[in-house]
């Protein structure tokens, strides 16, 4: 199973994806929840960009059914309660070195599989 990554913005999500494609076999991507709850049942981990952080529901993160973390830049301390009271896992700060980037993404997956 692959990762499912929600993110509406095409530079962030090129980004991610081509990140992700160095730690996993296969990405699904989302630009918005709606679509991702279509998807989530092929994937063991979503990976949510700013957008879907900062309109995430619990009953958003329910419909997603699998574990699901964000990802983004200058996330504000908000938007980042609202991920945790909805129940997501774990927020991260996007790194801006591309070799940090990675290692990111490594973190997550090797803590998915575990």
């Amino acid at each position: 199973m692959g990762v499912l990554l929600v993110e509406d913005s095409p530079y962030e999500s090129a980004l991610a994806y081509l990140a992700l494609s160095q730690t996993t076999p296969w990405v699904l991507q989302a630009p918005d929840l709606r679509s991702a709850a279509r998807l989530a049942p092929r994937a063991r981990l979503a990976i949510l960009g700013p957008r879907a952080m900062s309109r995430i529901s619990n009953r958003q993160v329910r419909a997603l059914g699998i574990p699901a973390v964000g990802i983004g830049v200058r996330l504000s301390a908000a938007d980042r309660r609202r991920a945790f009271a909805a129940g997501v896992h774990a927020v991260y700060e996007r790194p801006r070195a591309w070799k940090a980037y990675l290692a990111l993404f490594k973190k997550i997956h090797h803590a998915v599989q575990a």
